[in-house]
């Protein structure tokens, strides 16, 4: 409905779509802090060998699968002067990627996350979502250092790990200190809850400043949130309704809003697909091979396939980010 010029007079007039791009980003940016609260590093290092093979073969399956298929589509069909011949690199990483969130969403809506399958994709999920997120972290840390005069993947380098040794070091201790300073029973100050926030703020600033994407360190400072109660379960159960309720839609009007279906032609619409598809599968069949080979019953590996296959919000915020890339350095995502 963007396309039309008459709704777009109405509904996404110039100034009002720049507050409403703001508040969008915002909202992802907490969408990702509370990825990060609920991603535990422990059980990604406890978990099992059944749940690591899982997790690596479903990314690297796809990804080896989906390279060879762009690799072959690059020499027979593509030409060198089409945009699609160097972008297509960026999609099969994207599209080869995993999220925890989306894994778990689908888990509990389907009321599996307590049976042995539930706990198997989430272990998973979780070792392949964070094989994703290092290797989509390490991607935009070369790009843009590689696009700016004055800076180098060295510095950025030094910066990203500085600030993961304040979240770790600085970051951490004052919200166990907080913890400690709150009685057993009872709910956390909201004074204390306010400070977390800025300091999400202050990280995802920092991460912007150093040359990174702004959504990185509310990931990083996520996941040096200690989980469970007080603190943990407050800050998903202050957050999570407002920013699945207000804040997402947003962005979603904002991305569909911006999406330009006349510049879709049927060739790259059709080799894209193509791709898509093959990736789709690797990455069904990267789960299920393990799977076998751990003799689960048929039924739940195809499921546990199915469901480690699904994409959603994660994949639309990495395809942002790669068309920010482009748009603002003229470089592919990879």
């Amino acid at each position: 409905m963007g396309q039309s010029e008459f709704i777009k007079k109405w509904l996404f007039p110039p100034k009002t779509f720049y507050i409403s791009e703001t508040i969008a980003f915002f909202g992802c940016m907490m969408y990702m802090f509370l990825i990060g609260i609920k991603i535990d590093l422990s059980m990604v290092i406890r978990s099992g060998k059944k749940a690591w093979a899982i997790g690596i073969f479903s990314f690297f399956a796809p990804l080896i699968m989906s390279v060879s298929m762009a690799l072959l589509l690059r020499k027979l069909i593509i030409n060198p002067d089409e945009v699609l011949y160097e972008s297509i690199f960026s999609l099969v990483f994207i599209l080869s990627t995993a999220s925890f969130h989306v894994t778990a969403i689908h888990l509990a809506d389907l009321k599996l996350l307590n049976s042995e399958m539930g706990r198997i994709g989430l272990s998973a999920s979780m070792v392949s979502g964070t094989i994703s997120l290092l290797w989509i972290t390490s991607a935009v840390t070369q790009r843009q250092a590689s696009s700016r005069k004055d800076s180098s993947i060295n510095s950025m380098t030094i910066c990203l790990l500085a600030m993961i040794a304040f979240t770790i070091c600085v970051l951490r201790p004052i919200m166990f200190w907080m913890i400690r300073q709150t009685p057993e029973g009872k709910p956390i100050k909201e004074s204390y809850i306010l400070s977390v926030f800025l300091m999400l703020l202050g990280c995802a600033l920092f991460s912007e400043v150093i040359g990174e994407h702004f959504m990185l360190g509310p990931v990083i400072f996520g996941m040096a949130v200690p989980d469970g109660p007080p603190l943990g379960s407050a800050l998903t159960e202050r957050l999570e309704t407002m920013v699945s309720t207000m804040f997402l839609p947003l962005y979603f009007l904002y991305s569909g809003a911006s999406f330009k279906f006349y510049l879709i032609d049927a060739r790259t619409f059709a080799i894209v697909q193509v791709v898509a598809v093959v990736a789709f599968l690797g990455k069904v069949g990267g789960t299920m091979l393990p799977s076998m080979y751990w003799k689960m019953p048929v039924n739940d590996v195809l499921l546990l396939g199915l469901l480690m296959s699904a994409q959603g919000i994660t994949q639309v915020l990495y395809l942002q980010t790669s068309f920010n890339l482009y748009v603002r350095f003229n470089i592919p995502f990879f």
